[in-house]
């Protein structure tokens, strides 16, 4: 039964590959997937970083505002890549790279450019939430690879929202009449996920098992002391859903999502709120292109929900 379901599965990927041609689909440039390979490894040193850079004048050019950014800068301009290094520390630079690079290629592949913006501001929020919160909690995963394998969690709604335009506006359609995101999919892409998807993608582009795997929207709950990857699966997952339930959710939604991963990441509302709004900060401060991305989903598909600053300068919800 396991089998048949494989191969129904397997051929219905078909059916959805046929759709776009396999050497037009994402096909990640080179320097992207060397930039998330050196992202995701402890062993990369800042030269390697800084060459990948340098093989593409665009990503360097960008890269280069962000660190003269008002956020970033020191009052000395930086021109170049190796300077950057020292100025914004190799770690926040290789991530800021493969972020960068990789919203780079979305944007030049899809014509959906707004809903495109929206969509990789909430998953680099999401990624941000990950990286602060295994620096709060001294996690035994690297905050990098939380980082990474977060940021890349939704890489299969990506690939529908630059490819298949149709097929994901369907899916939004079905969320907005109430059903929900893994029954929306069922629905528009012939029984298939974003999920089942985003995996088969990223095991085409030769990434890694354990991003590939964090890609699971239902993770097995760690037991203590059990395998700390099955808690970055969890930690992946929450801050996603996270992000989602601030812009898009009701409280009843966010209680849920509480109640399910709070005991197993030891954190509750309020901490997970604001966990929301220190990322949401740093975001908005990266570059213009995210402040724009994150106008695009201050509101959410509710009408009834609103994100704001309060007067404090924090991120609040009203509804």
């Amino acid at each position: 039964m396991t089998e048949t379901h494989d191969n129904q599965t397997r051929q219905r990927l078909l059916e959805i590959f046929s759709m776009v041609n396999m050497n037009t689909l994402p096909a990640m440039s080179e320097h992207v997937t060397e930039l998330i390979a050196l992202l995701a490894s402890n062993r990369t040193n800042a030269q390697e970083v800084a060459d990948t850079i340098l093989k593409d004048y665009s990503l360097t050019n960008r890269i280069l505002q962000v660190v003269n950014s008002a956020y970033y800068s020191r009052g000395t301009p930086v021109s170049t890549i190796s300077r950057a290094i020292t100025v914004i520390g190799f770690d926040t630079l290789r991530q800021l790279a493969a972020t960068t690079a990789l919203f780079e290629e979305f944007i030049r592949t899809g014509t959906e450019k707004d809903e495109i913006a929206g969509a990789f501001t909430m998953s680099l929020i999401s990624a941000t939430q990950s990286k602060i919160y295994c620096e709060m909690k001294k996690t035994r995963f690297s905050s990098e690879e939380a980082y990474v394998c977060t940021l890349l969690h939704n890489l299969g709604k990506f690939v529908v929202l630059i490819y298949l335009p149709a097929q994901y506006q369907a899916v939004e359609q079905h969320i907005q009449k109430g059903y929900s995101e893994e029954h929306s999919n069922r629905i528009a892409l012939k029984g298939l996920t974003y999920s089942q998807i985003g995996r088969e993608i990223a095991t085409f582009w030769n990434f890694s098992k354990r991003i590939v795997d964090c890609m699971a929207t239902e993770p097995p709950r760690p037991e203590k002391n059990q395998d700390p990857f099955l808690f970055l699966q969890n930690l992946v997952v929450f801050n996603n859903k996270l992000t989602s339930n601030f812009f898009n959710g009701t409280r009843v939604e966010l209680a849920d999502l509480i109640y399910k991963f709070g005991g197993i990441l030891e954190i509750g509302e309020a901490d997970a709120l604001s966990l929301v709004d220190k990322s949401i900060s740093a975001c908005e401060n990266y570059s213009k292109t995210m402040r724009d991305g994150l106008e695009k989903i201050k509101k959410g598909r509710s009408s009834q929900i609103t994100v704001t600053k309060d007067p404090s300068g924090h991120w609040v919800r009203l509804s």
